[in-house]
């Protein structure tokens, strides 16, 4: 289908993409890397005020900042609160920063995005990581030009799989139907919570993956044909 013949669904439909882990790689392999953010977090969390029974049988470090995040609105002062949100920035960005000098672009990254870029998508980002080192990755690799849209953590109240990332991407494209490629159960969560279509990449593609998604594939790039013979009809 040319750049400026797609129908009319088409046309409204976006895709939005989640970075590490889809895009590029960054820490998703290194098992040890991930458990020591995870430990770390926890730490931290129960440093600033987070009482250790809330965060109990929460394996997941994202889960973990958006229990915090429940019980800072409902018990912290003002002032404490906004305490809270400066030094867990400073914590984050001190990992997100590492993994960005460390990812790595996909090879199937580039030939995906220019070819839905020449069907002519519009195309957003929503990651859970922050706005310097999204940009930081994106500069680097070469491909933030690809983006209309890009929502990172400052950007929302709570992280994937809360939906209001994907929300607030799809209010500023002001767009309805949307597709989410991502890599990790809260991609897939947060596009079901916002009512859209998941496509989930297998990295590597021989991973066993044991939650749901709409579509699962093995490359970005069969991405393209599954929307425009599946998803976009």
């Amino acid at each position: 289908m040319p750049p400026n013949c797609a129908n009319e669904e088409t046309s409204r439909m976006v895709i939005l993409f989640d970075l590490e882990g889809t895009l590029v790689q960054s820490i998703e392999n290194d098992q040890k890397a991930i458990l020591e953010f995870r430990i770390k977090t926890k730490e931290k969390l129960m440093e600033l005020g987070i009482p250790p029974s809330k965060l109990e049988d929460i394996r997941s470090s994202t889960l973990m900042r958006n229990k915090a995040l429940d019980y800072v609105e409902e018990h912290f002062s003002e002032r404490d609160a906004k305490r809270f949100h400066l030094e867990m920035d400073r914590f984050q960005k001190s990992y997100e920063l590492r993994f960005a000098d460390r990812s790595k672009i996909f090879q199937d990254t580039l030939p995906a995005l220019r070819k839905l870029k020449t069907l002519g998508y519009n195309m957003g980002l929503v990651t859970n990581t922050s706005r310097e080192a999204a940009n930081r990755i994106l500069l680097r690799r070469g491909i933030e030009t690809f983006f209309e849209v890009v929502v990172t953590r400052e950007d929302m109240k709570r992280l994937k799989p809360d939906p209001g990332g994907i929300i607030l991407a799809l209010k500023r494209l002001n767009a309805q139907d949307f597709v989410f490629v991502g890599d990790l159960v809260h991609d897939s969560r947060a596009a079901e919570n916002a009512a859209g279509v998941s496509i989930i990449v297998k990295r590597p593609p021989s991973k066993k993956l044991t939650f749901q998604a709409n579509y699962f594939v093995r490359s970005l790039q069969e991405i393209p044909d599954l929307i425009l013979h599946f998803i976009g009809k």
